[in-house]
């Protein structure tokens, strides 16, 4: 069976349509801003009642963030579920995160058009993304780990931009190991740097990010 995560905003035919062209859904999450939380509240209860599980999370319509957050939280919480994500409603910044993210876990995106001629099966209307997967193609361990966990803590607390020399003072390492493990992340994209004079500070991605809170057991 199949998990639909499916952000939304006043329209809502287009969510019927790409149900009915993945008979397997059985699950639906709803991605609804506050603005439209009536709406979706409307459409629970609608397709509750032919069948489908549903539950709603609140977002924040115009946060990246908290839309990815969200998503990715939904699929660490349905492990075993084939996950599709309807990227057609919401805001532009809504399905844009919702596409990203999508890609990231390895689930499907799809949209779905409008008809034009009213002759249209739901089939034709509803065109599946190619969906590559990164960065889950890989594994972190080790030190190298414990590098991106510790800029990821501080960039959550608001200390960005970090040199070499305060890692390794937090993780009791040489800057020069240090320096190694931070060019490796930065050619996975999960980090990035900038020189300033001689000084190299270091920032995490938002690809770095989405692999923490994807990966963070907590």
């Amino acid at each position: 069976m199949s998990l639909h995560i499916v952000p939304h905003g006043e329209t809502t035919v287009h969510i019927k349509r790409g149900l009915q062209a993945y008979g397997s859904a059985d699950h639906v999450q709803l991605l609804t801003s506050e603005k439209f939380q009536s709406v979706g509240n409307e459409l629970a209860e609608e397709l509750t009642e032919f069948g489908y599980n549903v539950e709603i999370d609140l977002i924040d319509a115009f946060d990246l963030r908290d839309v990815v957050d969200t998503v990715v939280s939904v699929a660490r919480e349905n492990p075993d579920q084939e996950i599709y994500v309807n990227i057609t409603g919401g805001t532009n910044l809504m399905a844009g995160a919702a596409t990203a993210s999508a890609f990231f876990i390895g689930a499907t995106p799809y949209y779905v058009l409008e008809p034009q001629t009213g002759e249209e099966s739901v089939d034709d209307l509803v065109k599946k993304l190619p969906s590559p997967t990164q960065p889950l193609n890989f594994e972190i361990e080790g030190l190298q780990l414990e590098v991106l966990e510790t800029l990821g803590k501080w960039d959550d607390e608001g200390r960005k931009g970090v040199i070499l020399r305060e890692i390794g003072e937090e993780l009791s390492e040489s800057s020069q190991k240090i320096s190694y493990h931070v060019s490796q992340l930065e050619e996975k994209g999960l980090v990035e740097t900038e020189m300033e004079g001689r000084t190299k500070h270091v920032y995490v991605t938002d690809v770095g990010r989405l692999y923490l809170q994807w990966t963070s057991h907590e």
